[in-house]
């Protein structure tokens, strides 16, 4: 019996030994920690800017398609605009369905360049009545802005139809521009 209390007691010294040697993390330790730390945050915020800037450049493909549809319905409940008579008006701005009332957005806010000129102002986006009544648009270079990409001009040299405008993508309004290999 007295065995077995001195082989209890000699395995607590060695847990009691053991025990009293783990104070915490070394230096090593904790610098490696804090690396591993830094990579994991480093990779999540690159592919948190791409989400964001992946979103803005929806939001102005959407932006795009409510403008046109709007330009629908300003063509719709516009009496001048191609009636058929000498005085029918076969072209209208963003800013005209903008002032109707018909579409309140910031996102066509415009632009002014070092002159005080409005360069990329809604004036600027041009709608086009074609001869079977349907609508055409054509949309400047760098009229809308997804944080510092602009838009690619679209619309040129022949004005867009509906059917473009619906089935827009953000590579064809945010072009990715050529590697310089």
């Amino acid at each position: 019996m007295i065995d077995a209390i001195l082989a209890e007691e000699t395995t607590d010294n060695r847990l009691n030994k053991l025990l009293k040697d783990e104070r915490g993390l070394s230096l090593v330790e904790l610098l490696a920690v804090v690396v591993i730390l830094a990579i994991i945050a480093g990779i999540g915020v690159i592919a948190i800017g791409n989400v964001i800037q992946n979103a803005r450049e929806d939001a102005a493909v959407s932006d795009i398609q409510q403008a046109f549809s709007a330009a629908v319905l300003y063509q719709s409940t516009n009496s001048n605009l191609n009636d058929g008579t000498a005085n029918s008006v076969l072209e209208f701005t963003l800013q005209d369905v903008m002032d109707d009332g018909l579409l309140n957005s910031n996102s066509w806010v415009g632009t002014t360049n070092d002159q005080g000129n409005n360069t990329h102002s809604p004036a600027n986006v041009e709608f086009t009545i074609v001869d079977d009544g349907s609508l055409r648009v054509y949309i400047p270079e760098g009229i809308l802005r997804a944080g510092q990409k602009g838009n690619a001009e679209i619309g040129d040299p022949d004005p867009v139809d509906q059917a473009f405008i619906t089935g827009l993508t953000r590579e064809q309004v945010f072009p990715t521009p050529p590697s310089s290999d």
